[in-house]
C-alpha cells in the first residue's frame, strides 16, 4: 500500500488535574503514519481531561529496538536515550488548560522489523496503551474472489489495483453460520498479519424496515445469543466494529415497543462488546448526514447505549461528499458534548462517495465514484478514519441481487461512470 495509504503512528494521551502532585488518567492509541520501511512518523496529542490547568508535562515510552529522529520534531522537544524516546514542552505549551490539548510529533528511523512502543509514561505514570495496527486487506473480499477467478478479464486489472486490495469490512449476519466461529476466524486471519479487520454486525430484528436488505435475528433472544457470540469470537483481540447500520435511524418504522426493544438490543450488544472484546473500538452506526438532525442523533445515540462504544459511523453504504459528512459528523459531536459532556469519534464510509449522492437515489444509480481510500487520520482529528465499510461493487439490489459483486458496477465506480 502507498505511504499516504498507511494508517499513522499516533498516541492520544489524558492527563488528570494537577499532575505534578496528583497521578495522570491517560489512554494511548497507536498506529502508523508513512511507514516507509526504515522509517515513520509519530503523532501525540495530550490532552488534560481534568478540572483545572496542568503546567508542566511529559511523555516517555521505550521501543523494542533502537530509533533515532530523522529531522527536527514538531511541537515539542523530543529526546532519544537508548531506545527510550521523551517529549517535553519546547516552551510553546507550559501549560495546558482544562479540556486543552497539546499536539507534537517527529520522524523515526529503525533497522530490521518496525519496533512498537512499550508503555507510555505521562510524568513518570503508567497509562493504559493500545496498538492500532494497520487496517486489514481481506484476501477473501466479494472483489478479490472475482479477480482471481476472472484473470482474463479487461477489467480485472483495475478492480484488484483499485477495489479488491483496498481494506474493507465483511458484513455479518444470519448467513454466517457459526458466529463466534466466523468473527474469531476471520479476526485471527487479521491478527496473523498483525492487521486490524473491520467488521460489520447486520442482524437486528427487523432489519432495514422490510425493504431491500430485510431480515435479522428472529427474536430478542436470538439476537441477544447471536451478539454475544459475535464479541466473543473477538476476544481479547483488534477490531473494528461497525454495529447495526441504519438501526438507529430507522427506529422511526417500529412502534413504541419495538423502539424500546432495539435500544435495550443495541445498549446490549455495546456492552458485551465491552465486556468480551474489550480491544475492540465499537461505533454505533447513526446513517447519514440528510436523515436526522444532529441533536436528535445525539438523543439517539445516547440512547443506545454510546457512553459505553468508542464512537459513531456515518454514511455506511450511502454517497453523502466528505464535506458534508465531517460536518454532520462535528455537529453530532458537539451535539453529544452540548447534551452529555462527552467527546466521541466518528468514522465515515467513503466507499462510493467521490461524487457524491445523485439527488435522492440510493439504489446502484449512475455516476456515482468511489472515495478516499480507508485510512486512519492523524490523531485528534476527526474524521477518526475512512472506511470503506460497503464494499465497492457489490450490489444495493438493483443492479443485482443485493450484496453481490457486479464488475460492472465496480468498474463505473472506479472511473465515476
Amino acid at each position: 500500500m502507498k505511504n499516504l495509504l498507511r494508517p499513522l503512528l499516533a498516541v492520544a494521551l489524558s492527563l488528570a488535574a494537577n499532575l505534578a502532585s496528583a497521578a495522570p488518567s491517560c489512554s494511548a492509541t497507536y498506529a502508523t503514519r508513512n511507514d516507509w520501511a526504515t522509517g515513520f512518523v509519530v503523532d501525540v496529542v495530550v490532552t488534560n481531561a481534568g478540572p483545572a490547568t496542568v503546567s508542566g508535562w511529559n511523555v516517555k515510552w521505550t521501543y523494542g529496538g533502537p530509533v533515532a529522529l530523522t529531522s527536527a520534531p514538531w511541537g515539542a522537544n523530543v529526546t532519544i536515550s537508548g531506545n527510550t524516546v521523551t517529549g517535553t514542552d519546547n516552551g510553546s505549551h507550559p501549560s495546558i488548560p482544562a479540556g486543552g490539548t497539546v499536539s507534537y510529533g517527529m520522524s523515526l528511523s529503525y533497522t530490521g522489523a518496525r519496533p512498537t512502543p512499550g508503555p507510555i509514561t505521562v510524568n513518570g505514570t503508567n497509562c493504559v496503551t493500545t496498538a492500532i495496527p494497520a487496517l486489514y486487506v481481506d484476501p477473501q473480499s466479494t472483489a478479490a474472489i472475482w479477480v482471481r477467478n476472472n484473470p482474463a478479464d479487461g477489467r480485472a486489472a483495475d478492480i484488484n489495483a483499485r477495489i479488491a486490495t483496498q481494506p474493507g469490512a465483511r458484513w455479518f449476519g444470519n448467513w454466517s453460520g457459526d458466529i463466534g466461529y466466523a468473527t474469531g476466524s476471520y479476526v485471527g486471519a487479521a491478527a496473523a498479519n498483525n492487521r486490524m479487520p473491520a467488521l460489520v454486525a447486520y442482524n437486528i430484528p427487523a432489519r432495514d424496515c422490510g425493504q431491500y436488505s430485510a431480515g435479522g435475528a428472529g427474536s430478542l433472544a436470538d439476537y441477544q445469543n447471536w451478539i454475544s457470540a459475535f464479541a466473543g469470537g473477538i476476544a481479547n483481540r483488534d477490531a473494528i466494529v461497525i454495529l447495526e447500520p441504519d438501526a438507529i435511524p430507522q427506529l422511526d418504522c417500529l412502534d413504541a415497543n419495538g423502539k424500546a426493544a432495539r435500544l435495550q438490543l443495541l445498549q446490549f450488544a455495546v456492552n458485551q462488546f465491552k465486556t468480551q472484546a474489550p480491544r475492540a473500538l465499537v461505533y454505533l452506526d447513526i446513517g447519514n448526514s440528510a436523515w436526522l438532525a444532529p441533536a436528535e442523533a445525539a438523543t439517539r445515540l445516547y440512547n443506545a447505549g454510546i457512553a459505553n462504544a468508542h464512537g459513531f459511523s456515518l454514511n455506511v453504504s450511502n454517497y453523502r461528499s466528505d464535506a458534508e459528512s465531517n460536518a454532520y459528523g462535528n455537529a453530532v459531536r458537539a451535539a453529544l458534548q452540548q447534551q452529555r459532556g462527552w467527546t466521541k469519534p466518528f468514522v465515515v464510509d467513503t466507499s462510493r462517495n467521490g461524487n457524491g449522492p445523485n439527488g435522492t437515489l440510493w439504489c446502484d444509480p449512475a455516476g456515482r465514484k468511489i472515495g478516499v481510500a480507508p485510512r486512519v487520520n492523524a490523531a485528534g482529528t476527526q474524521p477518526e478514519m475512512t472506511l470503506w465499510i460497503k464494499s465497492p461493487g457489490e450490489s444495493d439490489g438493483c443492479a443485482a441481487a443485493a450484496g453481490t459483486f457486479s464488475p460492472d458496477l465496480a468498474y463505473k465506480l472506479i472511473y465515476g461512470y
